[in-house]
């Protein structure tokens, strides 16, 4: 674990989203995780990233003035732009595949009309696989699979995607930890430092995480 990474702790629960959306990713479906703030959601998907081979992560944190050319912009970061039979592509640079990875993808404010460019341009995407750039030439997007979380839009300052959108994608959620799932996390981050701080004490060597966690769940 590299220093400063945030450690998953593998629950039941955990283990359980895992199975749900290491399949899609690994097919290359697009997919949206939806979840209350501080459940984890991003945390899930970066362990579930780092689990595909040859795969680069571009991420977009979004917010209310997040557009269309945000997007593009990213991707002629970290793709090639080239040209095949079928016209212009965007192809990953640094790898195989690329994961285009969008957090918070309901904070953009939607128009008078209640209709998200954004949301609208990612729903180009997935339908046809590629965007009409600003020379109305048609580009292609290869080996190139969107992802995006989002708290529900029940959430203040958050809005309801298109179900055109939606419709096309996969979609999953994840609630907050159970009692008994926080005192696993606890107990598991916890024994590590009792077992550092306080080598050898009968109170908080081998199962003092257990112990400690009791009191803060």
């Amino acid at each position: 674990l590299a220093a400063g990474e945030p450690l998953l702790v593998r629950t039941a629960a955990v283990q359980s989203n895992e199975q749900l959306v290491d399949p899609w990713l690994q097919r290359g479906d697009p997919l949206i995780l939806v979840g209350p703030e501080g459940a984890g959601k991003s945390l899930l998907l970066t362990n579930a990233f780092a689990r595909l081979k040859s795969t680069q992560v571009a991420v977009v944190h979004c917010s209310a003035q997040t557009l269309s050319t945000h997007v593009i912009d990213k991707l002629a970061q970290v793709c090639l732009r080239g040209s095949s039979q079928a016209g212009q592509v965007f192809r990953p640079k640094d790898a195989q595949k690329l994961v285009l990875y969008l957090k918070d993808i309901n904070l953009p404010k939607p128009d008078q009309y209640e209709t998200s460019e954004l949301v609208s341009f990612l729903q180009q995407l997935v339908c046809y696989q590629g965007f009409y750039d600003k020379n109305l030439d048609f580009v292609r997007l290869q080996g190139i699979q969107i992802v995006a979380s989002m708290t529900p839009s029940a959430t203040v300052g958050r809005y309801p995607l298109s179900t055109r959108f939606t419709a096309n994608v996969r979609l999953a959620y994840m609630g907050y930890p159970t009692k008994e799932s926080l005192g696993t996390i606890y107990a598991t981050l916890l024994q590590p430092v009792l077992d550092a701080k306080c080598p050898g004490s009968p109170t908080w060597g081998g199962k003092g995480g257990k112990k400690l966690a009791a009191c803060i769940v």
